[in-house]
């Protein structure tokens, strides 16, 4: 640790291990229900069209209840947080959690407005999903606005059109909301990212500083079966597609061109990170022994990949394991990871408590994963990061961590007593090595 003067005994940073800690969740979900939340901001000239979707929605919502019973029986789906701003936050504070970043789809059966009821599958009526995409927005913008410094807004967009998508970027932006909704790329649904085309967009997230966002989940275009067809979505959903992005963006000279802007992977566990690099730096490499052929590529993309990921790229490492942490430390991209919680995915760091006494899952996970760390690298994983990443106000998040008597560093840097794990705790947030389970 750095030497300083010591005040009293305690030197400055010394003494603020023992202060509250900024916990900054980038991985967190809402689920408004479509009646009761939704159906208020729906333009009057489509209430006709949500009130038949929402019917064949809630047929839907039966059967998928019939064969997801462990979602229904779980703690979790009993919060309010799902759709309520006051008991969202009040389930951040018992974890300790300052502020949150907002993605749609909470586990509680309740779909986007007029979005497909088969994940991942493109919506039916393109026009409608852009209505769609437009109430969930204002929704979450009035959502937002009851706790402004701890609710970070994910705003989506009609990534099929991209006049649409920047006049509703604009909107969401004026209005409260901090970030994009960035779609896994695949065949067929939206331009390809290293479209010229695409450089309005680019422009505009850049001088809004509206980081793009995508969160894991959206598997290829085929249809997965037999026994092995989880499996197979979780490779492709967790790494490929999701990844997809960066090398698109850097390939595409994108982020040459904007060196302002932001890509975040969330939900992303793993050590990919420094291995991608060291692959997509092999593949620009190749291209430097015939300059004169390569022009127009180098031109474009100067500098290696590897680069462009530690100044642009982010991962948001969602229940993060101790391994993750020390090998971004290890490959120096300790400044590129942040962590989240999955709030209130039963795979996540939040248990329900459904008022008993049993300890925080959330704050245990976070001594799990990070007690091994120096208090600086503690601090930037847990919430500056973060911090810097979306632009939000460090004193006002200070405010809220010593309010909610968030964990010090020095109980971060306290392992934990096993024993102490609440029974029904996912054991995601307890990973201990790489792909291991403990």
């Amino acid at each position: 640790m750095t030497a300083l003067a010591k005040v009293g005994g305690v030197g400055a940073e010394d003494s603020l291990d023992f202060e509250a800690t900024i916990v900054v969740s980038v991985d967190t979900h809402a689920g408004p229900r479509l009646v009761e939340d939704l159906r208020p901001y729906c333009p009057t000239d489509r209430i006709g069209d949500f009130d038949a979707y929402s019917d064949e929605a809630s047929r839907l919502k039966a059967t998928i209840a019939g064969v997801a019973s462990y979602l229904i029986n779980h703690p979790n789906f009993s919060t309010p947080g799902h759709y309520d701003s006051a008991a969202r936050l009040a389930d951040y504070d018992y974890d300790g959690v300052a502020a949150g970043v907002i993605f749609h789809g909470s586990e509680n059966f309740e779909p986007f407005p007029f979005g497909s009821f088969v994940p991942g599958d493109p919506p039916r009526s393109k026009e409608l999903a852009a209505v769609g995409y437009q109430i969930y927005n204002r929704w979450l913008v009035d959502f937002v606005s009851e706790a402004p410094d701890r609710h970070i807004g994910v705003g989506y967009l009609p990534m099929w059109d991209i006049e649409a998508a920047i006049a509703e970027l604009r909107w969401v932006h004026d209005h409260g909301l901090k970030v994009v909704n960035f779609p896994a790329l695949r065949a067929g649904d939206i331009l390809p990212y290293n479209h010229p085309d695409w450089d309005p967009f680019w422009a505009e997230c850049q001088e809004r500083q509206m980081p793009l966002v995508t969160h894991v989940g959206v598997a290829g275009n085929v249809k997965y079966g037999g026994p092995e067809a989880y499996a197979l979505k979780l490779v492709e959903s967790g790494s490929f597609f999701s990844h997809r992005a960066v090398w698109w963006l850097i390939y595409g000279g994108v982020f040459e061109r904007f060196a302002g802007l932001k890509l975040m992977i969330t939900e992303t566990p793993g050590n990919w990170f420094p291995g991608l690099a060291k692959e997509l730096d092999a593949g620009w490499s190749m291209f430097l022994g015939e300059r004169e052929m390569n022009a127009a590529f180098l031109e474009k993309v100067p500098r290696p990949p590897s680069e462009y990921m530690h100044r642009n790229v982010f991962l948001g490492a969602s229940f993060a394991s101790p391994y993750e942490v020390q090998q971004a430390v290890e490959h120096g991209f300790e400044s590129q990871l942040t962590w989240g919680s999955d709030y209130p995915h039963v795979e996540g760091t939040y248990l329900n408590p459904q008022d008993s006494q049993i300890p925080s899952v959330t704050r245990l996970a976070l001594r799990n994963t990070f007690c091994e760390l120096e208090p600086p690298t503690i601090r930037r994983m847990v919430g500056d990061n973060a911090i810097d990443i979306f632009g939000l106000s460090r004193s006002e998040l200070q405010k809220v961590a010593n309010q909610i008597s968030a964990p010090t560093i020095q109980e971060i840097r306290t392992p934990i007593d096993r024993g102490l794990v609440p029974a029904g705790a996912s054991d995601h947030a307890f990973r201990s090595g790489q792909t291991g389970w403990s």
